[in-house]
């Protein structure tokens, strides 16, 4: 487990599946974090026993005090030969929205991610019109790189592209938890392969 000021982050469970059903079913959530993700608990099951664990995807439970389970976040398309990850995060449970609980997340996960994993850059995309987000990433470090658009869409949704380069005199995290391992990266990250969606400010 890997604790913050707000939140405790741990490894995501079969048993919290549950959660992930209601918030996926919630359209305000929805609304912010993108459509098609799996609605009942038996395609919840499926995609957890494909996905979790994988040798590039980690999966965490965002625990509020009393360690009642708020969100998740996951680190995805990890490349361990270039130390990059895409981040995502969720705050399923509203009440929680607004109270800095992703902003600590975030970060807790930002010191995981230098000092177990040894990343050392993180990217994000998030809806442009999703300002609270963005408050939340630039908080953390985050800076705009560019936008992902595509013509002659008309249901796409224009995605702001952030990063954060990890420093090393960021704190770091002194945890007990599970060993990652090292290993062969994918020949190209996501950030590389969604290049010509890219206009750069």
């Amino acid at each position: 487990m890997f604790a913050g000021s707000k939140v405790t982050l741990r490894p995501f469970t079969r048993e919290d599946l549950i959660r992930m059903v209601k918030w996926n079913n919630d359209p305000e959530v929805e609304y912010y974090t993108g459509y098609g993700l799996p609605k009942t608990l038996s395609e919840c099951e499926i995609w957890f026993n494909r996905h979790v664990p994988g040798h590039g995807y980690r999966l965490y439970a965002i625990e509020a005090a009393g360690a009642r389970l708020i969100g998740d976040l996951e680190l995805d398309h990890i490349s361990w030969r270039n130390g990059e990850a895409e981040l995502r995060i969720r705050i399923g449970e509203k009440e929680y929205w607004d109270k800095g609980y992703g902003t600590d997340a975030v970060r807790t996960l930002l010191a995981l991610a230098l000092g177990r994993l040894g990343l050392r850059r993180v990217y994000l995309r998030v809806y442009c019109f999703n300002r609270r987000a963005i408050r939340c990433y630039e908080k953390c470090g985050f800076r705009k790189e560019g936008i992902l658009r595509r013509k002659g869409n008309n249901n796409w949704q224009d995605m702001l592209l952030m990063t954060k380069i990890i420093s090393e005199g960021q704190d770091r995290i002194a945890a007990a938890g599970e060993e990652e391992s090292l290993g062969a990266s994918p020949k190209r990250s996501l950030v590389q392969r969604r290049r010509k969606y890219i206009y750069h400010f």
